[in-house]
């Protein structure tokens, strides 16, 4: 491909689109998998100075489980406060609200599997209704996650 062909780039990329957006489905759908095993895995202990029990596999395992509940607290409280502003002005996204309570449930009772699952049928929801109502406001909207448009970190200025 050649870089004075904006055509030929422009098709180059829409046809990379598919693959990528395929590409995150299949990791997405190998998530919950994950997100299964990491919650049900056991801890293996082992003594150590001062009576402590703690293993390299039991602090991977706390931190997974710490990582995963954090991802899924951040996405559920942008679900609630993104449906809390818009769902009544727009009543297409009032059944979303539903989900998002049986995902707040879920994460409530650490079943973060479930969670996810449920946060993940929320984002779709909400894409496809947007798809029929363009007027209803994106999901994520200029500041996300404490990150500029510069990619850094506001949290470290």
């Amino acid at each position: 491909m050649s870089p004075s062909n904006p055509s030929a780039a422009g098709a180059a990329a829409s046809d990379r689109q598919p693959a990528d957006v395929q590409q995150l489905i299949g990791l997405l759908g190998n998530l919950m998998p994950l997100l299964v095993r990491i919650q049900s895995q056991p801890f293996a202990q082992f003594p150590l100075g001062g009576g402590l029990g703690i293993s390299q596999p039991a602090l991977e395992h706390q931190a997974a489980v710490n990582f995963v509940g954090d991802i899924t607290a951040l996405s559920l409280q942008n679900l609630s406060t993104y449906l809390e502003t818009n769902s009544g002005r727009y009543a297409s996204l009032e059944s979303c609200v539903p989900i998002v309570a049986q995902a707040e449930r879920s994460l409530a009772a650490r079943d973060y599997a479930q969670a996810f699952d449920l946060i993940w049928q929320a984002y779709r929801m909400i894409v496809f209704i947007r798809a029929t109502d363009p007027q209803i406001p994106a999901l994520r909207t200029g500041d996300v996650a404490g990150f500029s448009e510069s990619g850094r970190s506001t949290a470290s200025h």
